[in-house]
């Protein structure tokens, strides 16, 4: 059985974590990163993944993403599914070591007024809750996730992105994060997990919910997944 590690948002910097893995001596395992992996921004070219499967594979290392709100929808349906290198489908359902898992990205972007449609900005990178695909798991992993954990020190950011939108005549953004949170939360109800898995917020979090272990992962943050 390979052990199975958790990444974080690394918004493109495959550098870090294959400097992190030769640090720690992680070879021979599976990561699961949460999303905002940079695809789909302009550096982002044809042979990326084939470059990525090729060193990951001298890892012995097989990286499964899902797909973060800094991410182009488009490479996350099944298109790019190479040996060491596999960015999922949302609600891929994977049986690692005995446990079941469930995984699904999308988020919304605060700074989308800031950000260029097609190029750092994709209008399909909200989450969607699937009521017909959520099935009982032991492992859930999302992008963003709950509203009993995130970053409350975020809220002025919120706040001011929010103003800046109202000038040009949208005022929907605090109803749209409110609304994608209790979908995350509808989710939790349907799959009722022991571990759930996060990005999305830039912080390190922890906190037990209904018997749920509930963890934010910081950016590049790589930990080992232990069964809960």
């Amino acid at each position: 059985m390979k052990p199975t590690y958790i990444l974080g948002d690394h918004h493109g910097d495959y550098e870090a974590v294959f400097a992190t893995l030769k640090e720690r001596g992680i070879w021979d395992a599976m990561i699961i990163h949460v999303g905002d992996g940079g695809e789909g921004f302009p550096d982002w070219r044809a042979t990326t993944a084939e470059s990525l499967d090729s060193r990951f594979a001298a890892f012995g290392i097989e990286y499964l993403s899902i797909r973060g709100n800094h991410s182009d929808p488009a490479f996350f349906d099944g298109r790019v599914m190479l040996p060491n290198f596999k960015l999922l489908r949302d609600y891929t359902s994977l049986h690692l070591n005995g446990k079941s898992w469930l995984l699904a990205g999308g988020a919304i972007s605060i700074d989308r007024l800031d950000r260029l449609p097609g190029r750092s900005w994709w209008s399909g990178e909200g989450f969607e809750l699937r009521e017909d695909l959520a099935q009982h798991v032991d492992v859930l992993v999302t992008h963003s996730g709950p509203s009993w954990i995130g970053p409350s020190c975020r809220n002025e950011l919120v706040r001011a992105c929010a103003n800046a939108e109202a000038v040009f005549g949208c005022d929907t953004l605090i109803a749209e994060l409110q609304a994608e949170r209790r979908a995350h939360e509808k989710l939790f109800r349907l799959v009722t997990p022991k571990t759930w898995y996060l990005g999305h917020f830039h912080e390190r979090a922890e906190k037990p919910y209904l018997g749920c272990r509930t963890r934010i992962l910081d950016c590049c943050e790589l930990i080992l997944h232990q069964s809960a």
